[in-house]
């Protein structure tokens, strides 16, 4: 309560009076109100005489008051709803509280009467001398305001000049910005109090709690909880993304208890479908894609990031903590550099490859790991500072030197030597030197050089030094020809070899026994141009030289053989930096051994060319016998040069460098790997996942929510920033994020409060719910379950799975994205910018660029895909079998309902069934022996593939 005087003025235009209070005893807030009075309401006299007549009188009031309401007169509504909106949108990132350009604000309308460096920005009364008009209207580029973007539109203009010359009204409770730091967001979440519940609820859950405080306060009634097959279906696809058995559901039907309820969702959990299912969604998120390029050449991303995916989906199964995982992204070169299981989650910097721009390579660095990990928008900071969020443009770089030395390699994997075969992509720091510098206007042709950017994070969420510990790696990482498998990799890759020529060997002199057999009888005939010649598989002298070619393949792969072992020995002394005579007697070996491999690999090749030459036709002759002659001087040089004190030798290399550029040259490529990192990822990785950073657990949670209810609490869900959406429920947000955090991040330990929540149970219908639609029609309180469309890995795996023709096996490389055959889970087919599964993306397939969350498109490419493609045909067929097969006897009644619990777990009602009798009637009789096998047959086929058509199926309710 609060003691009040209140006085009264005069507006500007002599007819407007404003009461404006002064409390005299402070109070929560105060009362404000205006009063208007035009000269139509007051007479002369009275208008002249009440004044006086006011300032006579001592106005004593009693106000209960509240800081969120105030009554306002119309004077401010143009200023309220078509000038502030305007200054709001383009003004405010320069002249608000984030930034102060010259010194002027433009927030309030007290901020602009004091004006800035240059004066008053506004003169009430007088639009044409008001500095702002001057400016937002000029027509010269260089004075006209905002600098960047489109200028101001006409019908914006004339809306402020008319506000100015109406005398710029305005209400004098007018608030500034808060100050951005203070945005909720960059404070970090503490656990609030969780409400007390409904005496009407029996939920113990603390989301109900929650959600229940905002129904109670929006007067909303939930709905009722669906049916225990709809929650059951529900639960399966959204944990396993694949639909419960109907076995399953008759026996979660039959025990509809609580602890069945536990029960299902531990087994969901456990299963190592779990991974997969939510292995795919947090590829979403983190940009997962296999290699692109043009034709064999790697332009983007990396081969082999199967790697990777096997990474996520393993460490989901295991419920790795998500700060784990974000850490191993980041940086498990610096932090596990020994293990290679860990060593694949860097493919999350290894997808970020471009080999023709390091800096765009490094802009989408930056801009999808803040947006993945943090929920903000950095790129806008490349070019200048951000319009809306306290970061700098500096800020931005400083955080691109977080990155600025890593580079990738792929790592050898046991038993594979070929890198284009197999092998683990991952990042690792390579120039340890490189600078980084300000791009001006996010030109990178034009850096400036007076300053090299420190690495570190945004000052607005920095609240300590950020300490970097450069990263002294073992010798494995560095020299990975010392892990133990390479060595006998090389070995067994060449025992192989050997082996297989041996065989080829032993082909060929049988080959050559049977030709000269031939020749043999051809000359005691003599015949001198047989039939027989002529049929002949081969003459002596080609086969003479086949045999020659195997002999010499064979003798240059045991040479091969002998040399790995020297080659092997004489790195390790160069890397133990052993004696010099002891390096120089291994040295002088390796290249002897080596020397005579090359000398081998030149005859082999040279006896090829003759047999080439022999078999020419007059066509091609002329160009073997160039080769021949070329193939003559290889070996004739390889003989010569020969070097055994030198370093022609090839050392064992256990990684393969990825090229840095287009530009790079293979002896760069070949540089050794730097015995330490720099150790900037890891700081990065600690600070992202310290109890302090406001952003990341509230963004994953985000990220969870979303999918287990379709609907994320922030809107947008990469950026909780001041021009992103506020949380629908931010005490939930806040809770759940602790929740993560003091439960080791465990993810598991999240859906399994989620889905054992009322409001994840609840029916989605919102039939007889007028009075919440009228309320909350989008549902943002969660007053009931929001239906959501299948992802479209969903619908073909849940096809495949109610056939009965699901693969469940796990890993592995990616299936060629047009392998119609393939039955594993649409997780593993190729998913990249060039190469896409045509069902898949009939269904809204993720966006190999960006996809933080999936589109939904409803469009009859999707009907069609389901009714006539390839795969949902067959798999018709198959689900129609296996339920005729199940119970063979029954009535078309009877299968229709079990075909309705089965693929939609939904019973049907007794209209449906009626409809269905008769339409299977009707369509039996269609068949040339209405009771023939096959017509019911036919009939019920048609029952299916209408019911997997139908809205339901594709639902998750």
């Amino acid at each position: 309560m609060a003691l009040t005087l209140f006085s009264v003025r005069r507006k500007p235009n002599g007819v407007m009076l404003e009461i404006v209070p002064f409390p005299v005893c402070s109070s929560p807030g105060s009362l404000r109100f205006t009063a208007k009075a035009s000269a139509s309401w007051f007479s002369p006299l009275f208008r002249d005489t009440l004044p006086r007549i006011l300032r006579n009188f001592l106005f004593l009031n009693l106000v209960f008051a509240s800081t969120q309401e105030s009554i306002h007169s119309q004077d401010d509504e143009t200023y309220r709803s078509r000038v502030k909106p305007v200054l709001q949108s383009r003004c405010y990132a320069c002249h608000g509280a984030l930034k102060q350009e010259a010194k002027l604000r433009l927030d309030t309308v007290a901020s602009m009467l004091a004006g800035g460096e240059s004066g008053p920005a506004i003169q009430a009364g007088n639009a044409n001398t008001s500095l702002v008009v001057q400016r937002i209207a000029a027509h010269e580029e260089s004075m006209r305001m905002p600098p960047e973007g489109e200028p101001l539109q006409p019908p914006q203009i004339d809306a402020i000049k008319s506000w100015l010359n109406e005398g710029a009204q305005h209400s004098v409770d007018e608030n500034p910005e808060r100050d951005p730091k203070d945005h909720w967001a960059f404070r970090s979440p503490n656990r609030p109090p969780v409400p007390l519940s409904d005496v009407s609820s029996s939920s113990t859950n603390p989301i109900d709690a929650f959600l229940g405080e905002h129904h109670r306060e929006k007067n909303l009634a939930p709905t009722s909880i669906a049916p225990p097959q709809i929650w059951l279906r529900r639960v399966s696809l959204d944990l396993v993304g694949l639909p419960p058995t109907k076995q399953q559901l008759d026996a979660f039907v039959a025990d509809p208890s609580e602890h069945a309820h536990r029960h299902v969702v531990e087994q969901l959990l456990n299963s190592p479908q779990h991974g997969e299912r939510w292995g795919r969604h947090w590829m979403d998120i983190w940009r997962y894609s296999d290699w692109w390029g043009l034709g064999e050449e790697v332009r983007n991303s990396q081969k082999h990031m199967w790697h990777w995916r096997d990474w996520i989906v393993e460490s989901l199964n295991a419920d790795t903590g998500y700060d784990q995982m974000l850490q191993d992204m980041l940086a498990a070169d610096e932090l596990h550099p020994s293990d290679l299981n860990r060593l694949r989650a860097s493919g999350f910097l290894a997808r970020q490859y471009f080999k023709f721009n390091r800096t765009s390579w490094l802009d989408e660095t930056v801009e999808h790991t803040s947006k993945a990990m943090l929920g903000l928008t950095f790129n806008c900071c490349k070019c200048h500072d951000h319009k809306y969020d306290p970061i700098s443009q500096q800020d931005y770089y400083r955080l691109r030197a977080v990155f600025e030395p890593y580079q990738i390699r792929t790592e050898m994997v046991p038993g594979i030597v070929d890198f284009q075969k197999d092998g683990i992509p991952r990042a690792y720091d390579c120039n340890l030197d490189q600078e980084t510098f300000v791009h001006v206007r996010g030109d990178d042709r034009n850096p400036d050089k007076s300053q090299s950017m420190k690495p570190s994070v945004p000052d607005l969420l920095r609240w300590e030094p950020f300490q970097i510990q450069p990263v002294s790696l073992p010798r494995e990482a560095y020299e990975p020809a010392f892990r133990k498998y390479v060595a006998e990799s090389f070995r067994n890759d060449i025992d192989a070899k050997v082996h297989s020529a041996k065989q080829a060997l032993a082909t060929s002199q049988s080959q050559f026994a049977q030709a000269q057999l031939v020749q043999t009888q051809v000359s005691q005939t003599q015949v001198a141009e047989s039939e027989s010649l002529e049929k002949a598989p081969v003459s002596a002298d080609p086969a003479a030289l086949e045999v020659a070619i195997a002999e010499k393949s064979l003798r240059r792969l045991e040479l091969d053989l002998e040399a790995v072992p020297l080659r092997f020995a004489a790195d390790r002394a160069k890397i133990l930096d052993e004696a010099p005579e002891e390096r120089s007697r291994l040295n002088r070996l390796a290249c002897q051994a080596e020397h005579q491999v090359t000398i081998g690999k030149a005859d082999e090749a040279l006896t090829r060319a003759e047999l080439a030459l022999l078999k020419s036709s007059a066509e091609t002759k002329e160009a073997n016998a160039k080769k021949l002659v070329a193939a003559k001087t290889a070996f004739e040089s390889a003989q010569k040069e020969n070097d055994p004190l030198g370093e022609s030798y090839v050392s064992m290399r256990g990684a393969e460098k990825a090229a840095e550029s287009n530009l790079e040259t293979d002896e760069s490529r070949r540089k050794p790997f730097p015995n330490t990192s720099s150790g900037r990822r890891t700081a990065f990785a600690k600070w992202l996942i310290d109890r302090r950073n406001p952003l990341t657990a509230r963004v994953a949670i985000n990220h969870i929510w979303s999918r287990h209810f379709g609907r994320p609490l922030v809107a947008t869900v990469f950026d909780f920033g001041r021009k992103g959406s506020p949380p629908s429920n931010q005490k939930l947000l806040d809770w759940l994020a602790v929740e993560l955090m003091e439960n080791q991040w465990s993810m598991k330990h999240i859906h399994r409060l989620i889905v054992t929540s009322d409001a994840y149970r609840r029916s989605s219908s919102n039939i007889g719910s007028a009075a919440n639609l009228e309320i909350d029609p989008d549902n943002q309180t969660y007053w009931r379950m929001n239906s959501t469309r299948m992802e479209s890995q969903m619908v073909r795996d849940s096809l495949l799975s109610l056939a009965g023709e699901l693969d469940l096996s796990i890993g592995g490389p990616a299936i060629p994205a047009a392998d119609e055959k393939s039955r594993r889970r649409s997780l593993y087919f190729v998913h990249s910018h060039n190469e896409h599964n045509k069902l898949l993306s009939a269904f809204d397939d993720a966006n190999v660029l960006d996809c933080y969350r999936r589109g939904e498109s409803i469009v009859p490419q999707q009907a069609l895909a389901l009714e006539n493609s390839k795969l949902a045909m067959e798999m018709v067929e198959r689900i129609a079998k296996r339920l005729q097969d199940a119970s063979p006897i029954l009535s078309d009644r009877e299968f229709a309902r079990i075909a309705f619990v089965s693929i939609l777990a939904d019973e049907p009602t007794q209209a449906e069934l009626t409809w269905i009798e008769d339409t299977m009637i009707k369509m039996r009789a269609l068949a040339e022996d209405p009771n023939s096998t096959q017509a019911t047959h036919q009939a019920r086929l048609g029952l299916v593939r209408g019911i997997v058509n139908h809205n339901d199926f594709i639902t998750i309710r």
